[in-house]
């Protein structure tokens, strides 16, 4: 099924400036009905050439269905420029930054990420950005879903804007693949269990606070991520949890 892309005027976007939902990096959002919100790409952060880039992903997204992600209503443009898409919304998701859950909790969510991330693989799509404003927890379900789903790598269409880690992974291991999942929810998984941010996880690594939490296979993953190799074949740490 095509994807339907909606021409809006000016005056419109204007109007949806002027009514956001949240307030993001490389965009805004904006509520457009009860079960639906516009993300609508920064001018200033995102080049005509990146919009375009994003329209063929969502395109490609839209056509495989993709689960797991808010499913993809219509593109917006402008001048015919793609300026943003529509996508489905439910007020019961909430990220996981302020959801309410215990460490076995946690862990559930983790493991369920691992075979969500394997599946985007399996369909062409790399997914670099994972931090709590992404991952989406239904509260009266416990379905989890992947925001920013524009900014992944789907098939030789490349990412636009690299979140730092993800980049400093690739700039040191010119990976673009199922491994760049593995370190990026290594490093997610650290964050949630010990309640860190990044920054902080990256430098408790080499300072052994975490070998009480991991089996020995779980210390030699997290020995990989702080080590400079040729090449990363990391595994999941979520899989030696003690």
């Amino acid at each position: 099924m095509t994807l339907k892309n909606i021409k809006i005027t000016a005056e419109q976007k204007a109007y949806y400036e002027a009514h956001y939902m949240d307030l993001g990096m490389e965009s805004n959002i904006y509520r457009n009905s009860s079960n639906t919100i516009i993300k609508i790409w920064k001018d200033e952060v995102i080049t005509n050439s990146q919009k375009e880039n994003k329209k063929e992903k969502l395109v490609k997204m839209h056509e495989r269905k993709l689960k797991h992600m808010p499913t993809i209503i219509s593109t917006y443009s402008l001048d015919d420029v793609c300026i943003g898409y529509e996508m489905s919304y439910d007020e019961d998701d909430i990220p996981m930054l302020i959801a309410p859950l215990d460490k076995s909790g946690k862990l559930k969510v983790l493991k369920k990420m691992k075979e969500i991330l394997h599946y985007f693989a399996d369909e062409g799509v790399i997914y670099p950005d994972i931090k709590d404003d992404n991952i989406l927890i239904n509260y009266r379900t416990g379905n989890i879903t992947f925001c920013d789903m524009d900014n992944s790598k789907v098939d030789s269409l490349p990412r636009d804007i690299y979140p730092h880690y993800a980049a400093n992974f690739f700039k040191r291991y010119g990976q673009e693949d199922i491994a760049l999942h593995s370190y990026m929810l290594n490093l997610y998984t650290l964050t949630e269990l010990t309640d860190t941010w990044q920054d902080e996880a990256i430098m408790r690594i080499g300072t052994g606070e975490y070998q009480d939490m991991f089996t020995e296979k779980g210390k030699v993953i997290l020995k990989q991520m702080k080590k400079v190799t040729p090449q990363y074949n990391g595994e999941y740490l979520i899989d030696y949890i003690k």
